[in-house]
């Protein structure tokens, strides 16, 4: 019987996790571009993602994330009361720790309420972001926002 050779093999594989691309979490090597909004809480625009108890339609959105590390979110909504539309905006700084984005606020809020942004995560291929963001204080509702370039 031939001894197994564990520790080689496993230092081989090891080696191949670590090179890009293979088994990578580190996502792509650039985030930056503009990121189109595309569902919200698995509903295609427009979407009522506070049904059935919510007052607006979110009609269109995109997500901005800049080479020098700041990002632009801008959301427009329909009142399903009155009928009247509205923007929302936020802008700030981000951190990338490999698929993950974390962002701090610097201004926004538009004609609507101000954006509470939860930590991001971006795909593998770097084409989708999906973002937790919604009102802030106590009991606010928080949206799940796919993006995609």
């Amino acid at each position: 019987m031939r001894p197994v050779r564990v520790l080689p093999r496993l230092l081989a594989v090891l080696a191949l996790l670590a090179l890009p691309g293979c088994g990578d979490a580190s996502g792509p090597s650039s985030v930056a571009g503009f990121y189109r909004l595309v569902s919200e809480n698995g509903q295609s625009l427009p979407s009522d993602p506070s049904a059935p108890f919510g007052c607006c339609l979110t009609l269109a959105g995109d997500l901005t994330l800049g080479d020098d590390l700041t990002y632009a979110l801008r959301t427009s909504h329909r009142n399903k009361n009155n009928g009247l539309e509205f923007e929302n905006s936020e802008q700030g700084t981000y951190v990338r720790s490999g698929r993950d984005l974390t962002f701090t606020r610097t201004g926004g809020g538009g004609e609507g309420y101000p954006y509470l942004l939860a930590p991001g995560r971006v795909s593998s291929d770097g084409q989708t972001v999906h973002l937790l963001y919604g009102d802030e204080g106590p009991g606010s509702d928080q949206t799940s926002g796919i993006f995609r370039r």
